[in-house]
């Protein structure tokens, strides 16, 4: 459906970098054309501007957009017509461990898919959703006891895909999760960096043997260099990283020389420094994003709390997308068992930013201090209480063991690292 679709059509026939600036250009005009005429938070800071004149200029013009000023402004923020479209809510704990509740609409996620689509088809040559895929993906219904919906289980039936849940990476499930991938064989493995990575080093300990696929794909965390050599050597398959996030879906992707590629088709991406100034090539900075595709709620300049490393114009490769060198500002440590089971940091993250997200926490940062002792750093708006906790504490024991003890300590802020990293996952033991 993707393939067929005619704004995919468009993206796939551009070829030179003018082309793509070209197709960015005209995205942004169309944004900020409607977020100027529907969205009130837009309609003052865009008044003084000649929209026959929009264009990516227009955008530097716009103050950075944070979570705490999302928060502030959700309802001034969100389009007047939003209605007009098939929207919905995202929540997300982010790689900052900062929860947000945004809208999304079918829009986006059409060009979220036409992102993804892209890099599979376009740069690594793989027509994804047709080829046989092993996903190492976290699932919380299994964890939950939930069933996975007909939907979705007759989606992974004609798209060739076997889900393998890496919130359940005990030794025994692992074992058995390199039986199948040696047993069904896929073309395209496609999982978190962690958890890619604890299988690869099962895999070695118990000198079991890897069936290569063609393409692995890494995403969701930082794919360190180790962990790169690890899983690379492991399955005999070159590992190529893909940035995405909840808020803002598919960044961007790694090309054969290493370099990620920014889908600016989708996204008008900056790296910005301490002052809000473009770094050069080669220097870090921080992430900052506006989505040309949500138009029920658009998010124009949104810093999404990664830092990154801006890359080169022009990539040996030859795909004539601009990049990233490399993404350094998501830092997560997987928790460990006693007994040798990997709970990997995205459960976390998803439990306590998504599942059980009510509005009530603003930041967090879980703590393994021991193989049962697990703490839990949170600043709290008022309102959050004992019946959250409890909820919380009951799902860290389905993976942390019945045993688990966890510490609720409340503060007024998590501070990041020197360099501007935080750290929504630590582990003590690990």
């Amino acid at each position: 459906m993707i393939k067929y679709n005619n704004d995919y059509k468009k993206v796939s026939k551009l070829r030179k970098t003018e082309e793509f600036s070209e197709f960015q250009e005209m995205m942004v005009k169309k944004l900020l054309n409607h977020a100027s005429e529907n969205v009130e938070y837009y309609k003052t800071l865009l008044e003084s501007e000649n929209s026959d004149e929009f264009g990516v200029d227009s955008i530097h013009n716009l103050p950075i957009l944070t979570k705490a000023i999302i928060r502030e402004n959700f309802e001034k923020l969100r389009s007047k017509d939003y209605n007009n479209r098939t929207w919905f809510y995202v929540t997300s704990g982010g790689s900052t461990g900062e929860p947000l509740k945004i809208m999304q609409d079918d829009q986006t996620i059409r060009w979220s898919n036409i992102g993804h689509f892209y890099y599979c088809n376009e740069m690594l040559g793989v027509d994804e959703p047709r080829v046989k895929k092993v996903i190492l993906w976290g699932n919380e219904r299994d964890v939950f006891g939930q069933r996975t919906s007909l939907q979705k289980r007759l989606f992974q039936k004609v798209t060739k895909t076997l889900l393998l849940n890496c919130y359940l990476m005990t030794e025994e499930n692992m074992a058995r999760y390199i039986n199948t991938i040696n047993s069904y064989k896929p073309e395209f493995i496609r999982g978190y960096a962690s958890c890619l990575y604890e299988l690869c080093k099962f895999a070695e300990e118990k000198n079991m043997p890897l069936h290569a696929p063609n393409y692995i794909e890494s995403t969701s965390e930082n794919l360190s260099n180790p962990m790169r050599e690890t899983i690379e050597s492991t399955f005999g398959t070159k590992v190529s990283d893909f940035y995405g996030s909840r808020e803002l879906s598919s960044i961007a992707g790694e090309c054969e020389q290493g370099n990620l590629h920014l889908f600016t088709f989708k996204n008008y991406v900056e790296i910005l420094d301490r002052d809000d100034k473009p770094v050069k090539t080669g220097e870090e900075g921080r992430v900052v994003v506006t989505d040309l595709s949500n138009y029920s709620m658009p998010l124009i300049r949104y810093e999404i709390g990664d830092m990154a490393i801006l890359g080169k114009k022009k990539c040996e490769c030859g795909n004539p997308l601009p990049t990233l060198e490399k993404v350094v500002g998501r830092i997560t440590d997987s928790f460990v068992l006693k007994n040798g089971t990997i709970v990997p940091a995205e459960y976390f993250t998803q439990l306590i930013g998504v599942y059980c997200n009510k509005g009530l926490i603003e930041k967090f940062q879980v703590l393994q201090e021991d193989y049962d002792l697990v703490r839990i750093k949170a600043v709290a708006y008022p309102g959050f209480n004992v019946s959250e906790e409890k909820e919380i504490e009951h799902k860290i024991k389905l993976v942390m063991g019945k045993n688990c003890k966890t510490i609720w300590e409340y503060v007024e802020d998590i501070s990041k690292t020197r360099s501007g990293k935080y750290l929504f996952t630590q582990s003590h033991v690990n």
